[in-house]
């Protein structure tokens, strides 16, 4: 589970403490001024301070019309403090290609959902899709964060894989938390229902380790994905595991679960992109029908969002890789390399963004001069270059680069003299 108590640079990566420090301050701006022009609650910017709350593409829109950055700035930001916690979490697999290789030959289902799972939107896409939409409803989703894994049996770990999430109700700092286990094996288990009782224990245990002065425990909605060979038959309920007996009903634990039963491999993939993927792929390895899903498979890959720092269509090779036959894998991958991409591509650098945009000197001189700005007082609050290069688009190199063109363009003009001579003393 996270820690309150975050390290330094944890701090550091917070797109909240960039937001605080590096912008609100340079305007001597207070939660109160920023609540009013963002139109939010202070409770709200307090929680973006923490990490607790996530800069989303909306809140993104709204802090560059403010401070003068591009969106992209702010939600690059965001996405790259979410793989950090990830990486703190799955370092195995949060790893680069030639070990990720290694490690997916050793329960590649496992490695794969939590892979998956470690995008932000991925997962609040698969709870939003199957959970009981009255709930879904209850939840503030920019509060979604990723807890940890690692609260199922030693003894199952080839069998099972699970991953816990923690989320707010809104207008509201009561926690949840969002348990799902899956069971990828051939046979349903009637036992899993006692093992999940015992991993609730677990999930309230930590929390305790986190909040040992918490007056009530969090509730836990627990969710089982099971992907075999053969259906699901046991009911979702903990108490049809007693006995019958004359012991008055009220001394029994009841709870049930969310069950999935993804073994029925024509029973539609609810999720975003990337779960589709997955649950096609891990499908596919029970059901042994890979050349029946790679029309799916080729419709879907050109649609893969991109994410700094992960190589998800590198993943999924590796996956068919180490689960399927080779020369299936081999073709698909040829079709899915040759097949032409999307115009524009993924990410656009900031410069190349000003070039397709056609913006007229003058902007773009705007423009590289608050990049420049902004990147001056990342690199003073001493952030490391590959966030910077993440959040920005800018490398180190490119902005050695953009220093010059930007006083190049400055020397250019008149009119930028100022501009120049301000430039020249805050680099």
């Amino acid at each position: 589970m996270t820690n309150d108590n975050s390290s330094k640079q944890d701090q550091l990566m917070i797109p909240g403490n960039v937001l605080k420090e590096q912008f609100m301050k340079q305007k001597a701006m207070t939660v109160s001024d920023l609540s009013k022009v963002l139109i939010m609650p202070e409770r709200h910017i307090k929680q973006i301070f923490t990490g607790r709350r996530a800069i989303t593409a909306d809140t993104a829109i709204r802090l560059s019309k403010i401070f003068k950055t591009k969106p992209e700035f702010w939600t690059n930001l965001q996405s790259q403090y979410d793989l950090h916690i990830a990486k703190q979490k799955f370092a195995e697999i949060l790893t680069d290609d030639k070990l990720l290789a290694k490690e997916f030959v050793h329960n590649p289902n496992d490695k794969l959902i939590k892979l998956i799972m470690t995008d932000r939107k991925e997962a609040e896409a698969f709870f939003k899709a199957n959970l009981d939409a009255a709930l879904v409803e209850q939840f503030d989703w920019d509060t979604l964060l990723l807890e940890g894994s690692l609260f199922i049996d030693d003894s199952l770990k080839l069998s099972e894989s699970d991953i816990l999430f923690s989320i707010c109700f809104k207008d509201s700092d009561v926690r949840c938390y969002l348990y799902i286990l899956f069971e990828h094996q051939s046979n349903p288990d009637k036992w899993m229902r006692f093992r999940l009782y015992k991993y609730k224990g677990r999930i309230w245990d930590e929390s305790f380790k986190q909040y040992p002065e918490q007056s009530d425990l969090s509730p836990i909605v627990s969710v089982v994905l099971y992907i075999g060979e053969k259906p699901w038959t046991y009911t979702n309920e903990f108490s049809d595991l007693i006995h019958p007996s004359p012991v008055d009903p009220a001394f029994i634990p009841t709870f049930k679960h969310v069950l999935l039963d993804y073994s029925n491999k024509t029973r539609a993939v609810k999720g975003d992109i990337k779960m589709q993927i997955a649950q096609l792929l891990i499908q596919a390895k029970y059901h042994r029908h890979f050349k029946d899903i790679i029309q799916l498979l080729e419709d879907l890959f050109p649609q893969l969002p991109y994410r700094p720092g992960l190589n998800y269509q590198q993943a999924f090779f590796i996956y068919m890789a180490v689960t399927q036959k080779k020369d299936d894998v081999l073709t698909f991958i040829q079709k899915v390399k040759t097949k032409p991409k999307p115009k524009g591509g993924n990410m656009l650098t900031a410069r190349e963004e000003w070039i397709l945009e056609g913006e007229m000197k003058g902007k773009m001189e705007g423009k590289m001069e608050g990049q420049i700005f902004v990147i001056n007082n990342l690199i003073q609050s001493g952030m490391d270059w590959n966030i910077i290069a993440n959040a920005t688009g800018v490398d180190q190199k490119g902005f050695e680069k953009m220093r010059l063109d930007y006083q190049d363009l400055c020397s250019q003009s008149d009119d930028n003299q100022q501009s120049a001579q301000y430039a020249a003393t805050s680099l």
